[in-house]
């Protein structure tokens, strides 16, 4: 019986050959350090996306209720720079917001940014009373041309400053006072199109 002459196929370690990446955030964040990312070579990283809760970044225990997603463009001298492409808010902070003999209303919008991007926003508001089905609707397409109006007059990086920070939702409830009384306005999540 003739025995085969068997080779062994010899296995690379690639891993002593990854080099560490520090990745930055967006330019919004004043590009500060979000972490470090391994890859064997720096074309692999671009793509990857990144996910940080909003306290992580500004240090404060408030902003713990939203997760921001970045994306990696573009690397420079072993650096990662990334551009934010998602915003999102806990369910369960959401969640605790809503109590008995109050209306919860989402309305999710497309709007154009002046620079040609496109964000789809969900906005999510809780009334101080029960609305009927007439005022949801007409408290929806406020809230809808109050943020598109808005935000299409702004650049990307304007307009997340303005989702992020949520600066918006001070106006929005004078807006919709007009309908009854508004306990919360928020933007629970958007994301770049």
């Amino acid at each position: 019986m003739a025995v085969k002459n068997i080779k062994k196929k010899r296995t690379v370690d690639n891993w002593k050959k990854k080099k560490w990446y520090n990745v930055t955030a967006d330019p919004i964040f004043d590009s500060r350090e979000i972490g470090k990312t391994i890859a064997l070579d720096s074309k692999h990283l671009i793509g990857r996306t990144i996910k940080k809760t909003f306290d992580q970044i500004t240090k404060s225990i408030k902003d713990s209720a939203h997760i921001l997603t970045f994306k990696i463009t573009k690397v420079t001298a072993g650096t990662a720079e990334t551009e934010l492409i998602e915003f999102n808010t806990k369910g369960g902070n959401l969640k605790r917001m809503i109590r008995r003999g109050k209306s919860k209303i989402d309305s999710i919008i497309y709007i154009d940014t002046k620079d040609g991007k496109k964000l789809k926003l969900k906005i999510f508001f809780i009334t101080g009373t029960k609305y009927t089905t007439q005022l949801r609707r007409e408290a929806r397409n406020q809230i809808a041309e109050f943020y598109t109006s808005d935000i299409k007059e702004k650049t990307l990086k304007e307009a997340w400053n303005t989702i992020v920070y949520q600066k918006l939702t001070d106006k929005a409830k004078k807006k919709l006072v007009k309908l009854g009384y508004v306990n919360k306005v928020i933007v629970a999540r958007a994301k770049l199109i």
